[in-house]
């Protein structure tokens, strides 16, 4: 499935307007996309020990010298890639968004950031086997897209979240849930 939905009818709009696509406007402004995904916060990124607090920009701190909670969404976008079951091989007909992804984050507007891919699983299986492959698919995402865009690995994570997050809580074993999420993570310094 190399197309996605993420909003209904003010998306095109906008692509004619400006010239850019769904996936771009989503990641240059998270309010722009309602793609059912679920949103990431600095804050939650750091919770959930994906980076280290040091690893991302700095948060201000309030009056009281106490760090302000950054509950902002990041920008984000959840990739729609299609696996076979049980695999982490990127299909040739998913390669399309992937090279368009890659096209898009080549462009110097997103060079401070950190790319941070999330896999995620529905919930069949066991969380310790979800984990894996969710690991798995997020590192084979994150490893075409660095090689089309030319991204230096010491701004890529990849990192596997398995049915904690699922798009889709109503319906668990949806394949929505199934899915790889780029989130856009402010670099220090």
């Amino acid at each position: 499935m190399d197309d996605f939905d993420l909003g209904g009818d003010a998306a095109p709009r906008d692509m004619e307007r400006t010239g850019n696509n769904r996936m771009e406007l989503c990641l240059r402004d998270p309010s722009q996309c309602d793609d059912g995904g679920v949103d990431f916060s600095i804050d939650d990124v750091v919770n959930l020990g994906i980076v280290d607090r040091e690893e991302v920009a700095e948060t201000p701190a309030s009056s009281d010298g106490q760090p302000v909670r950054n509950t902002d969404p990041l920008p984000s976008v959840d990739l729609e890639v299609l696996f076979d079951s049980n695999s982490s091989d990127i299909r040739p007909d998913q390669m399309g968004q992937l090279l368009e992804l890659a096209n898009i984050l080549r462009g110097g507007e997103f060079s401070s950031y950190k790319l941070i891919f999330m896999g995620h699983t529905d919930a069949k299986g066991s969380a310790e086997y979800n984990e894996w492959l969710s690991q798995q698919r997020a590192r084979s995402v994150a490893d075409f897209v660095a090689a089309a865009a030319d991204v230096p690995r010491s701004r890529l994570q990849a990192v596997g979240l398995g049915f904690q997050k699922l798009a889709d809580p109503v319906n668990p074993y949806s394949e929505k849930n199934r899915r790889v999420q780029l989130v856009l993570l402010p670099s220090k310094g």
